[in-house]
């Protein structure tokens, strides 16, 4: 039973980074995609506390959704700054996320330079997107950081995804092989 239900949890996990990368417009899907991210990683908080960590950035990603939804806040500069202070939690969601991938490979004594690799990548995508909130940047610096931020977000949705299969198949394999 322990070994479906984490099976099921990094399905839930994967569908949510899923639904968050192709409806990222959707603030209503958004939500539900976060509640998949944070449901999965709680199922398997046992497997490491950052799955715990994880599922309490993506609840903090909800709050932020609902409190951004039209329903709530008219377009303005409020709106605004809280549209970019929820990239902070949702940064930290696939952090987390990836230290429990790098403490669940290390207790399998698999290497982790993968994780490390996404977690750079995740991490710059969204640091960079933060960096030119303020307007700092000149058009055409402007025009190559959007272009890098981009496809760093992009990459880094679809590694993480990856590495989430990855960390399902080590997970299965792992929990098979106990008594």
């Amino acid at each position: 039973m322990k070994l479906i239900r984490g099976y099921y949890a990094y399905m839930a996990i994967a569908g949510g980074l899923l639904l968050g990368l192709v409806l990222q417009s959707n603030w209503m899907l958004n939500i539900v995609a976060y509640a998949l991210i944070s449901a999965g990683a709680l199922s398997l908080q046992q497997v490491s506390r950052w799955f715990l960590r994880a599922s309490i950035t993506a609840d903090v990603c909800i709050g932020f959704e609902v409190v951004c939804g039209p329903a709530v806040l008219p377009p303005g500069l409020l709106r605004m700054v809280l549209e970019y202070a929820s990239l902070v939690p949702l940064l930290l969601t696939g952090c987390m996320l990836l230290m429990a991938y790098i403490t669940q490979m290390r207790d399998a004594g698999r290497g982790t330079l993968i994780e490390w690799t996404i977690f750079v990548v995740w991490s710059a995508g969204f640091i960079l997107t933060l960096l030119m909130a303020p307007g700092w940047l000149n058009d055409m610096a402007l025009s190559l950081i959007v272009t890098v931020v981009n496809t760093m977000t992009v990459l880094g949705y679809i590694a993480l995804l990856a590495d989430t299969f990855r960390a399902q198949k080590e997970y299965i394999r792992t929990e098979g092989e106990k008594p």
